[in-house]
């Protein structure tokens, strides 16, 4: 069985890189997208489109990464073994005592709370089909 990859944060330069990597070593690889544009962007710095599925999601958005889980317990997209997340973030100058709180919560909405709802929907889930009961690397 080919194991499958699951790529948050693909078309960034480190999640192209990844897919890459994935590919070489002969994975499949799920590659979330904010849209259909930035999919075409992916593929052409990736140079294929052979082995990767695409899907859209908000990564600023916990229900639309939980849906991106949810449609693989429903068996639209193939379960996975890796979950890489890169989703990048917003950076800024001010210094930290004088941002306006709402900019900080939107900073802390993308820099941190992207990874945490991709981390919490995939950890954990009972999607990798290779899992032995007593493997340290498995919950």
């Amino acid at each position: 069985m080919t194991e499958t990859v699951l790529v948050f944060g693909a078309t960034g330069n480190i999640g192209v890189a990844v897919i890459i990597g994935a590919l070489r070593a002969k994975r499949h690889v799920i590659a979330v997208v904010r849209s259909q544009a930035s999919a075409e962007k992916m593929f052409k710095y990736v140079g294929s489109r052979d082995n990767i599925t695409v899907v859209e999601a908000d990564p600023t958005s916990e229900d639309s990464l939980r849906g991106v889980v949810d449609q693989v317990r429903a068996g639209k997209l193939s379960a996975f073994q890796h979950v890489w997340a890169s989703l990048g973030g917003i950076y800024w100058e001010t210094p930290i005592l004088d941002i306006d709180p709402a900019a900080l919560r939107e900073v802390l909405k993308v820099n941190f709370e992207s990874y945490f709802y991709a981390h919490t929907h995939t950890h954990g889930t009972p999607l990798n089909l290779n899992r032995q009961p007593g493997r340290k690397d498995c919950p």
